[in-house]
């Protein structure tokens, strides 16, 4: 139980540049913000009021949260926090680094400004974790400049660049074409779609489609894979995770997602269990039929009447003459 409210109390994409300091003796009484801060930060840790941007309380922990300015300054506080750790009055709290090495901040341009947020999302999930919805950008003047800002972390890849998955800094969404990039990025190659090294520098012939070195792009048969799961099946346009994300932010539509659904559910619940509005229409068409037969009633009866009237003057005058 513990563990798990630990967990919960990170955030997902941690803190930039934060350290947590809980308290590990119990039978001790912890000490308090103004003995932690004499004692710790500028007694042991020697930081002064200026390289320290907030000192929060952590009550779930019985510590505190530093967070510094800049991540080298992270560094090194790191370091020395690892240099006395086994001595007093350090030895009396866990420290741990709440800041995540494969945070970054991506910044995705579109050449078509209707490409949905949620498409550009999904794109980057395949290579990223715990993306963040899009944040759009906007010069002085407060116009959007077509550029959007993600928050994500890199996946963990033996094999990349750095230990890390990188996405690629030029792609399609279908007709569409976007670039990206962020701190750290490597070097990305636009012959080769491949990062390590520029196009200046690349000495590698191969199809960016399948990956062979036989042939260029333009003369590969191999189907293309969507640009959205990867998958070879089907193209960006049938993609379903497109089409979920297309629901997700709208709510439903025509072509697939919960609307989709709720149409399935009333064709197999029958009739009598349709929608509230079928329901108020059928009733309303049985109401107007209603009234139709009432007016031709009351006009038959009016009509009759009528005649009736008109049959009696004529005998009144025939008696009269």
């Amino acid at each position: 139980m513990e563990d798990n409210m630990k967990e919960r109390s990170v955030p997902g994409i941690g803190l930039a540049n934060t350290l947590r300091f809980a308290w590990r003796a119990k039978e001790v009484e912890p000490f308090g913000r103004e003995v932690f801060g004499r004692t710790i930060i500028m007694g042991v840790l020697k930081l002064a009021v200026k390289d320290v941007l907030c000192l929060q309380n952590n009550p779930m922990e019985r510590g505190f949260d530093v967070t510094v300015y800049t991540e080298e300054k992270h560094d090194e506080v790191l370091k020395k926090v690892k240099a006395v750790e086994g001595e007093r009055p350090m030895c009396l709290y866990d420290v741990t680094s709440l800041a995540r090495t494969n945070f970054r901040v991506v910044t995705v341009t579109m050449y078509n400004p209707h490409v949905k947020d949620e498409d550009v999302r999904s794109f980057l999930g395949r290579y990223m974790d715990k993306v963040s919805s899009a944040r759009l950008l906007k010069d002085s003047l407060g116009f959007w400049n077509g550029r959007r800002c993600f928050q994500a972390l890199l996946r963990e890849d033996s094999k990349g660049q750095g230990g890390y998955l990188h996405p690629p800094a030029m792609f399609s969404l279908g007709a569409d074409r976007g670039t990206l990039y962020y701190a750290r990025q490597p070097p990305f190659c636009r012959r080769c779609m491949a990062y390590g090294h520029i196009l200046a520098s690349c000495s590698i012939k191969k199809c960016r489609i399948c990956g062979s070195a036989e042939h260029e792009a333009k003369e590969c048969d191999e189907p293309k894979a969507c640009h959205g799961c990867g998958s070879s099946a089907h193209l960006w346009r049938e993609c379903p995770v497109r089409h979920r994300s297309y629901a997700s932010a709208a709510g439903g539509s025509r072509s697939g997602g919960w609307g989709k659904e709720r149409r399935e559910r009333k064709r197999a619940s029958g009739p009598g269990h349709g929608s509230r509005e079928e329901n108020s229409t059928e009733r309303g068409g049985a109401r107007s039929g209603s009234r139709k037969k009432q007016g031709r009633h009351w006009s038959r009866k009016r009509r009759k009447g009528e005649r009736k009237k008109g049959s009696g003057g004529t005998r009144d005058n025939n008696g009269g003459g």
